[in-house]
């Protein structure tokens, strides 16, 4: 009889010890992951202060804007959907998500681009959860704009849960072009970009300060961020009607658009033709010539 309670004893005795292993490795994984983000950006979800959106503004602006390489446009697609305005202006959308580290990259390239038409406040500082890159969150930000406006949506905040709602308005193309991964752009139903133009890994293990100061110098990293910049600009001039000239007739911008301009309706099918380097290529709706799910980066 004793040995039997002295079994009970042991085995009691052990499995507490498991629990308390169990909770205790529990603790240290996430004590381990919340002490990385903090190390990486102690900023994150701090608002950003007015001399870095100055510093943003300025390289958003410097001209030149530079040649953009060709390879850049592969991702950007015509569609022939219903244009969304409002007030007069076109509807430029953004779909993301915090922890996406193809958002994190895509941000700096948008927030520059639309810089160029018009002002951003209430930003925060980002730490993507994912590969902990340094970005921004469009999550309580607004935007004034006399010639576009955006409605960024993240559905997804930075541990993976539920934080934007996209409206049913957005989401059938969101689907449809951009197979429902992040991060989606939709310039006016008649552009689109899915996934990231840059491949978020430039980023590496810099600061927004130091991202900054790369984009000003033309560094690696800068030049690359700027180029998808310009993409997204000429974009938004198709659909601004090259409103304002300031920004739409800057060189580097016309080289793009006079190229997206080379689009012409075919009238065999219901698809959509877009010239690129005089390379034709024929969109059906729901195909994409370069789509991909961020997550499946290559």
């Amino acid at each position: 009889m004793r040995a039997r309670i002295k079994r009970r004893q042991t085995i009691r005795n052990l499995e507490i010890v498991a629990v308390v292993a169990v909770i205790a490795v529990s603790l240290g994984v996430g004590f381990y992951y919340a002490l990385k983000v903090s190390l990486n950006d102690p900023l994150t979800g701090t608002p950003v202060p007015s001399k870095v959106y100055d510093s943003l503004y300025q390289a958003s602006i410097q001209t030149p804007y530079g040649t953009t390489d060709s390879a850049y446009l592969k991702d950007l697609h015509s569609i022939t959907g219903s244009p969304y305005v409002t007030t007069g202006k076109p509807i430029l959308v953004y779909v993301g998500a915090e922890y996406c580290p193809y958002c994190a990259v895509q941000r700096w390239s948008l927030i520059m681009a639309l810089m160029r038409f018009g002002n951003f406040t209430n930003l925060e500082y980002l730490t993507s959860g994912e590969d902990n890159y340094a970005t921004f969150t469009f999550n309580a930000s607004t935007y004034q704009s006399s010639y576009v406006v955006f409605q960024p949506y993240e559905v997804y905040d930075n541990s993976n849960r539920p934080l934007q709602t996209l409206p049913t308005d957005y989401s059938s193309a969101f689907t449809q072009y951009g197979q429902s991964s992040f991060p989606f752009l939709n310039f006016n139903d008649e552009y689109y970009i899915p996934g990231a133009i840059v491949d978020p890994q430039s980023l590496g293990t810099n600061n927004q300060t130091q991202i900054i100061s790369s984009i000003q110098a033309g560094g690696s990293m800068g030049s690359q961020i700027k180029q998808a910049a310009n993409v997204i600009t000429a974009a938004i001039c198709e659909t601004t009607g090259d409103n304002p000239t300031s920004v739409c007739s800057q060189p580097g911008i016309t080289s793009i658009t006079t190229t997206l301009t080379s689009y012409a309706p075919p009238s065999t099918n219901s698809g959509s033709e877009l010239l690129v380097n005089n390379v034709s290529f024929t969109m059906f709706p729901g195909f994409l010539i370069s789509g991909r799910d961020y997550s499946s980066w290559n």
